[in-house]
C-alpha cells in the first residue's frame, strides 16, 4: 500500500478536475502553472493536517463536534470547519482589532481541536 486512505486523497484533488476551477486559471507559463500546482498542493496539506488535528482531537477527548446542521460529528471536515467561521467578523481600528462579537462554543471548540486560541483573529 503506497499510501492509506487514497479514496480521501483522490477525493480532495477531485476539486482540480473540476471545469469550474480549471477553467478560471488564466495561467499561460509552464513556470507559473507550476507554481500554482505547488500552491494547490500546500493548500491541501494544510487542509488534511487540519482534518487529522480535529479527529485527534475527538479521539483523545472522546467528544463529538458540532457538525452540519448543529448535528453532532466524529468527522469533522476541513470544509465543514470553515464553514462555522463564515459569519465571524473582526474590526480593525489603528493597530487594533477585535472581534465584532463573542465566538461560539462551538467556534471555540473548534479551535482549541486546532490547537490555537481565539487570539489568533486578534493579536498579530
Amino acid at each position: 500500500m503506497l499510501y492509506k486512505s487514497q479514496i480521501g486523497i483522490e477525493k480532495n484533488f477531485s476539486f482540480l478536475k473540476d471545469p469550474v476551477i480549471v477553467n478560471s486559471i488564466f495561467l499561460k507559463k509552464a513556470e507559473r502553472i507550476e507554481v500554482l500546482g505547488l500552491v494547490l498542493l500546500i493548500a491541501l496539506l494544510i487542509w488534511r493536517l487540519m482534518e487529522r488535528s480535529m479527529r485527534k482531537y475527538i479521539e483523545a477527548n472522546d467528544c463529538t463536534m458540532t457538525g452540519w446542521e448543529k448535528r453532532p460529528t466524529k468527522k469533522p471536515t476541513a470544509f465543514m470547519m470553515t464553514t462555522k467561521f463564515i459569519s465571524m467578523l473582526v474590526i480593525t481600528m489603528g493597530r487594533n482589532r477585535q472581534l465584532a462579537r463573542p465566538l461560539k462554543d462551538y467556534q471555540l471548540q473548534y479551535l482549541e481541536a486546532m490547537g490555537v486560541t481565539a487570539d489568533i483573529f486578534t493579536v498579530p
